[in-house]
């Protein structure tokens, strides 16, 4: 039987930004028996924050992004995940 997708989900986490210019990390995790497809993430604010990075969690369990911002703001990161059929 050949492998195929048999169900997608998207996921979020929010994370605060201080807008002390420091940078934070958030993940987003696709739940158990899932695999990670892509992802993003936006800050709230575009005028004031701005996203370092983004990449796949070293696992490939989710989606990792780092930010920061000259005033405070949330940071929300997602994760596409998929399951496939054996």
């Amino acid at each position: 039987m050949a492998q195929g997708v048999t169900e997608t989900t998207r996921v979020s986490s929010v994370v605060n930004v201080p807008g002390t210019g420091q940078s934070v990390q958030g993940v987003a995790y696709c739940p158990v028996g899932y695999t990670v497809t892509g992802g993003g993430a936006q800050t709230g604010l575009t005028d004031s924050g701005i996203i370092a990075g983004s990449e796949p969690t070293t696992a490939g369990q989710g989606w990792s992004a780092w930010g920061r911002a000259s005033a405070a703001q949330t940071m929300t990161v997602w994760a596409i995940c998929l399951r496939m059929s054996s």
